[in-house]
């Protein structure tokens, strides 16, 4: 008779191989890059909505990485070389990397690479042909520096995989196996800089399925006003992990370094990534709503032309109020309100929605609108 439960060592035709039981194995301590944030191996995604700071973050994680100094006040695991696959923006690495690197103190050089001319990582062919050159990778950064290759970051996942739609999970599933790929053979941790939805409560861009089967999330928030592209409360955030406490992580600004001067005089350099671990990162305080991107280039678009606007009587025979007429507005609304659209007559019919909407809910924004002599009028409450 079978006792319940057989030790290991299970012969090939025993029905139960493959299965452990509670008490077989001991549990392992996990690995980390950097402790209680991200894994040894796997996959990782680091996202963030534009202009927030994803690629600073991700080279300042490199420069962390590389010197052993901690990573937004976490300790690093193991000292590790980085390869960044630079879909979009290869041009910048560089400066940025130095940037980062003065810093510090100006360390020395590190243990970081990059490729500008990227395959398309969505083909498996590429992929394959891509491994025996990380091997490289790695085998020089162990002659040149003594650390392994650990860290292969892409930016942006998108630039990098040819999707026909980020939207489809098994696309997404299929980009995600393409990343193990490219780390396990070497045990390299895979981290992908992917953009958000329109808001950050949307998160990762595209399937669930990024997000489901990621090890671990890093967010990078910031508020972004969309009219002005200023940037502020930016933050450092771990938005999943399988086996660390999530949440926020700290608050961070960027400082721009200057490196050096260009031949007409004028100073030039990149930014560098500032951590604020005196304070608490924004999002764990209280936030007011932001207003809809809708209303911000209503508001805006309001405030332009009032200037030239009507002392009208509301309704014809009601108090009297500056206001403006739509057709006013409409041109200054058009400016302001940005799309991604490309296709001109797409563009158009989305501003046409977009000041559709905010027509409709202005009045939960302080505004007033109202039809008579011919005309749709808006004017502030």
């Amino acid at each position: 008779m079978r006792e319940p439960f057989a030790p290991l060592g299970r012969q090939r035709d025993d029905p139960l191989l493959g299965f452990t039981f509670d008490g077989d194995a001991l549990p392992d301590p996990p690995r980390y890059l950097v402790k209680h944030m991200l894994p040894a191996e796997g996959v990782a995604m680091l996202g963030g909505q534009s202009g927030a700071g994803k690629t600073f973050t991700a080279i300042d994680l490199a420069v962390s990485l590389a010197t052993g100094e901690p990573f937004f006040g976490r300790r690093i695991g193991e000292q590790v070389g980085t390869l960044i696959l630079a879909a979009e923006g290869a041009g910048t690495i560089a400066t940025r990397i130095e940037a980062a690197r003065t810093a510090r103190a100006g360390v020395k050089r590190l243990p970081i690479a990059w490729m500008g001319a990227v395959p398309n990582l969505a083909d498996a062919e590429e992929v394959r042909a891509l491994q025996p050159k990380l091997r490289e990778v790695d085998k020089r950064m162990r002659e040149a520096f003594g650390v392994r290759l650990g860290l292969i970051i892409i930016d942006t996942m998108a630039a990098a995989f040819a999707l026909k739609d980020e939207n489809d999970a098994a696309e997404a599933q299929q980009a995600l196996r393409h990343m193990r790929m490219l780390g396990d053979p070497i045990g390299a941790l895979v981290l992908p800089v992917h953009h958000y939805g329109k808001t950050e409560e949307t998160g990762l861009r595209g399937s669930s399925a990024y997000r489901g089967g990621a090890d671990a999330v890093l967010s990078v928030l910031a508020d972004r006003n969309q009219v002005t592209g200023e940037v502020s409360e930016r933050s450092l955030n771990l938005a999943k992990s399988r086996y660390g406490e999530e949440g926020p992580i700290a608050a961070f600004s960027l400082r721009f370094i200057e490196l050096g001067i260009d031949d007409d005089g004028d100073s030039f350099g990149a930014c560098a990534v500032d951590v604020a671990l005196d304070s608490a990162p924004p999002l764990s305080r209280k936030r007011q709503p932001k207003d809809p991107l809708a209303i911000v280039a209503l508001k805006g678009a309001f405030a332009e032309v009032i200037s030239s606007g009507q002392d009208v009587p509301v309704m014809g025979d009601g108090p009297t109020v500056r206001a403006v007429t739509v057709e006013q507005i409409r041109g200054e609304f058009r400016r302001r309100y940005a799309t991604g659209e490309t296709d001109a007559e797409k563009k158009a019919n989305t501003i046409r929605q977009a000041l559709k909407r905010a027509l409709a809910a202005c009045s939960k924004h302080g505004f007033r609108t109202g039809s008579w002599g011919g005309e749709e009028w808006l004017w502030q409450a």
